[in-house]
């Protein structure tokens, strides 16, 4: 007799849910799996391409960030003056 079902002829029906349970956690371990994998290859392809932009160019990204959010917080700051 099964767990779930209580009747000896579900026993069937015990392990297809099972099965399909199991089955179920295998596919949410390869996605999760598969969606690690892409964050790390695309960040990484990211960071080479902003290096070599950076490299080959005079633009540099901190400077230019840092610059923009300086420029936002001075005219905020004017704004509450």
């Amino acid at each position: 007799m099964g767990k779930i079902f209580r009747t000896p002829s579900d026993d069937a029906v015990e392990d297809t849910l099972k099965s399909i349970h199991l089955a179920n956690k295998v596919d949410m371990a390869y996605e999760r799996g598969m969606g690690w994998f892409k964050v790390l290859l695309f960040g990484t392809m990211a960071m080479f391409v902003v290096s070599a932009f950076e490299h080959y160019t005079e633009w540099n990204l901190w400077e230019y960030t840092g610059d923009a959010i300086s420029g936002w917080a001075i005219r905020q700051l004017g704004k509450l003056v």
